[in-house]
């Protein structure tokens, strides 16, 4: 293995609800070309250079994933990946494994809760999780959600971290702390009680335990926790926060977390460093509990903290522009137009105001912008949804790119073929990205991946900035395909990888509207009236209920639904 130290990769994975089966296809399409590709190295470095069968064609620098950062459903695919990681089992879901067997990212996210008894959004409107006396925890039951977390944080044969992974892989997952932790501020003045300021913006941190970690909080005030995935209480542990940072506020329940006495007080020194005159206020109970809810719902985008995290492991390598930051976002913030006109001053305008400018301010992260524009060029990356489709002999950009979209992310609950669709839009775009995207310019190789490709490899994977225009600079993937013959004329190896080589983009699925409204108004009835009765609980109330409130709410729903449906081209 070469001396020379890796480059180091950044992953950011952000909140999408169910389209996070998008990122889910992105993952699973870069774990399988880091592994490719790691297969071919090895192979050279075994055979050595001399040798009449080394592979010239192979560039034989070295990356490494040193941090996955997460929130919501970016936060799940993380810790799928983690495990993905370290499963000996896991199987690409690729042509050879259409159904993604083995595959925490397919099963979780394409076949999520359906079984030969029920589907998914069936389970989610059923009313086993109402109890008599007992106000709902969520409009949905979060118990599929449960069920899909029980059979995904499973592992039966554990294995060491590839060598394309750090071994102190950072999996960071944001979360939304209800109860806040308040932090005292000492003033000086007449009253000696200070101020305090609230946080609700938390995250969990961890790294899996080898020979260099060991199990639990490590010495210092370093601001992780080391799991031994052998240990089932640790398995529990990254399940909580895993449920905990997709808790979508209201939709699905919340969740309760504990976390050590002994954990919380290092969060003044990871926020703030070594400045005096600000300590955590908390009881003596050695055991912190808070009600936690989505991680989107204050970063979204978790990007600065993955980027602190790296600097704080990698700074010399960071200087030196020997990594990069690749976010993958199902939704990045595009809609916020500026107003042609100052809004009116009625009171409802003004309170529509208000919550928009309350959760834009959450989302301005100064940290996070800082930190992006002290990044060079090459060095931070986006992987968003991107669909084409045939028009007049040219391919165009569709109207609609992710199935799961409607209804804020949710509508991927609605239908498997929605979420199969964006998890193969997933892989189809992570494949584009990797091979024409993620790369450096040729003056840059030799400096920031500490190694030159032979000419071979050069002209195999290297490309024009501008396809079509040689002139213009030419670049080199950071992370080569496997599958590819000749980057710069499109050819792929078809031979060896058939339809793999070349993803296509997936067929834009639809369903109908007659079945759909056949096979769950129903129950759609059932659990409006079951949330609003427990929500009310009133005797005369539940009457008027089962006589025309719930028709009247249902018409509106069912409304709401077709018109999202029928305009995001899924209703026929």
């Amino acid at each position: 293995m070469s001396a020379t130290p890796k480059f180091k990769i950044c992953l950011t994975l952000a909140g999408a609800v169910s389209a996070g089966s998008f990122a889910g296809g992105v993952m699973d399409y870069l774990l399988e070309t880091l592994e490719l590709w790691e297969k071919a190295k090895i192979k050279n470095r075994n055979l050595g250079i001399d040798h009449p069968e080394y592979d010239a064609s192979i560039p034989m620098h070295d990356v490494e994933i040193d941090v996955i950062s997460g929130a919501s459903a970016g936060g799940i695919t993380g810790a799928l990946t983690l495990l993905n990681l370290v499963d000996d089992t896991y199987r690409p879901a690729n042509k050879d494994n259409p159904l993604g067997k083995n595959n925490r990212f397919y099963q979780s996210w394409v076949e999520m809760g359906d079984d030969a008894k029920s589907d998914t959004f069936e389970k989610l409107l059923s009313n086993t999780d109402i109890k008599k006396g007992e106000k709902p925890e969520s409009l949905l039951n979060s118990q599929p959600i449960d069920e899909i977390a029980n059979n995904a944080l499973v592992l039966k044969n554990l294995q060491p971290y590839p060598s394309y992974i750090s071994d102190s892989l950072d999996l960071v997952l944001t979360t939304t702390n209800l109860r806040g932790l308040n932090f005292k501020i000492s003033f000086g003045g007449n009253d000696q009680s200070n101020t305090e300021i609230t946080s609700h913006a938390g995250f969990f941190r961890y790294r899996l335990a080898n020979s260099i970690y060991q199990r639990g909080i490590p010495d210092g005030n370093a601001l992780y926790y080391v799991l031994d995935l052998n240990n089932s209480k640790d398995m529990g542990y990254l399940k909580e926060a895993t449920l905990s940072t997709a808790a979508f506020p209201i939709g699905l329940k919340s969740r309760e977390v504990a976390i050590s006495k002994k954990y919380v007080e290092r969060y003044p020194h990871y926020l703030f460093g070594d400045k005096l005159g600000i300590t955590p206020v908390i009881n003596d109970n050695p055991v912190y509990k808070f009600n936690s809810i989505d991680g989107g719902l204050i970063n979204n985008e978790p990007f600065a903290i993955a980027l602190k995290v790296l600097k704080e492991k990698n700074l010399a390598e960071v200087l030196r522009d020997r990594y990069a930051v690749i976010m993958v976002d199902p939704f990045p913030n595009k809609d916020n137009d500026i107003e042609p006109k100052n809004p009116e001053r009625d009171l409802i305008s003004i309170a529509k105001g208000m919550f928009k400018a309350l959760r834009n301010q959450t989302m301005f992260n100064q940290d996070g912008i800082l930190e992006a524009l002290d990044q060079s060029n090459h060095t931070k990356y986006l992987i968003e949804p991107v669909r084409k489709t045939q028009s007049q002999g040219k391919m165009v950009r569709a109207e609609n790119d992710l199935a799961s979209a409607p209804f804020s992310g949710f509508a991927g609950f609605l239908d498997k073929s929605f979420r199969q669709h964006d998890y193969q839009l997933g892989r189809q775009n992570c494949q584009s990205f990797l091979r024409y995207y993620f790369a450096v310019p040729e003056p840059d190789i030799q400096e920031r991946l500490g190694n030159y490709p032979q000419e071979t490899a050069f002209k195999r994977f290297s490309y024009n900035e501008i396809q079509g225009e040689v002139s213009s600079p030419l670049l080199l993937p950071i992370i080569p395909d496997m599958r590819v013959v000749e980057a710069a004329t499109n050819t792929y190896d078809i031979e060896n990888f058939g339809s793999d080589a070349e993803l296509k983009y997936p067929l834009y699925p639809y369903i109908s509207q007659k079945n759909f409204e056949q096979k769950y108004k129903a129950l759609l009835k059932k659990r409006i009236e079951a949330v609003s009765n427990a929500l009310v609980d009133n005797f005369f109330f539940s009457i008027a209920n089962r006589l025309f409130i719930r028709a009247k709410l249902y018409k509106k729903l069912s409304e709401l639904i077709a018109n999202e449906l029928r305009n995001a081209g899924l209703f026929k």
